[in-house]
C-alpha cells in the first residue's frame, strides 16, 4: 500500500513538471499514430530570457545617447561640459553620472545630425 502511494506522488511530480514546461512554450507533433501531442519547447523561456533583455538595453542606450546629443545641442559644448565638470566634482552618484554624460562619438554624431536638421 505505501510503495502505491510513493509511485501516485512519483506520477504527480512527473505531471506537474510536464505543466511547468509545458507553460513554458510547446509545439504540436505527430507521433506514429498520427496522435497529436503536445511537446515542451522551451522557447518561451527562451525568448524572455535572452531576447527582451537585450533589446531593452539597446532601447534604453539609443535612446539616452540620443537624449545627450539634445541636450549637448540645447545648452553648447561649453555650458554641457561645465555641467559635467561640475557633476564630476560631486558625491558618488554624481560622478557616476558625470562619466555617463562625457562627450563620446555617438553623441557627437548625434549632436551634428540635430545640428544638420535644424540648421
Amino acid at each position: 500500500m505505501k510503495d502505491g502511494f510513493a509511485h501516485f506522488d512519483r506520477r504527480l511530480e512527473r505531471l506537474e513538471d510536464r505543466r511547468a514546461a509545458l507553460e513554458e512554450g510547446s509545439r504540436l507533433e505527430l507521433d506514429d499514430t498520427g496522435l497529436m501531442k503536445l511537446m515542451p519547447s522551451g522557447t518561451r523561456r527562451r525568448q524572455i530570457g535572452r531576447a527582451m533583455p537585450v533589446r531593452a538595453m539597446l532601447i534604453i542606450a539609443g535612446v539616452l545617447l540620443t537624449f545627450k546629443g539634445f541636450l549637448l545641442y540645447q545648452l553648447g559644448f561649453a555650458k554641457y561640459s561645465a555641467k559635467v565638470a561640475a557633476m564630476a566634482d560631486g558625491d558618488m552618484m554624481d560622478r557616476l553620472g558625470a562619466k555617463v554624460m562625457q562627450i563620446e562619438p555617438v553623441t557627437l554624431w548625434v549632436y551634428n545630425a540635430i545640428s544638420f536638421i535644424v540648421g
